[in-house]
């Protein structure tokens, strides 16, 4: 009788505690809704970050290229920079030697207006 009533305990935790394909469809369905639609916005992300990369990749390239600019505009500016200095320099000694052109210039005169005035004199 022990036997018996074991074995009936025992076939009723196995029987009992089964789950019907059916259960488990029902079960495992929104957990699945879940998972798929959070694969969905994982793959849209990546697809976005993937285009993001390339945009980075394409700015990085542009931002290499004007750093390329950059530089020689910084170069030419200082050789413009350089030249002026060499044309302010050229400038100061034409003007000084155009002042003191002037100044012969403006003795000469005197002398020949004086000379004038003494010719006239006598």
């Amino acid at each position: 009788m022990r036997r018996l009533i074991a074995s009936l305990m025992i076939a009723g935790l196995f029987t009992g505690g089964c789950a019907t394909r059916e259960y488990v469809a029902k079960q495992i369905e929104p957990v699945q809704k879940k998972v798929d639609t959070v694969e969905d916005s994982v793959a849209s992300l990546n697809r976005k970050i993937d285009s993001m990369i390339q945009k980075l990749d394409s700015l990085d390239t542009r931002v290499t290229v004007l750093e390329g600019d950059i530089k020689e505009v910084k170069a030419l500016a200082q050789e413009a920079k350089a030249i002026a200095r060499r044309a302010e320099g050229r400038a100061d000694e034409a003007y000084k030697k155009a002042e003191e052109a002037l100044r012969k210039a403006e003795s000469a005169m005197r002398r020949a207006e004086a000379a004038l005035q003494n010719g006239l004199r006598k």
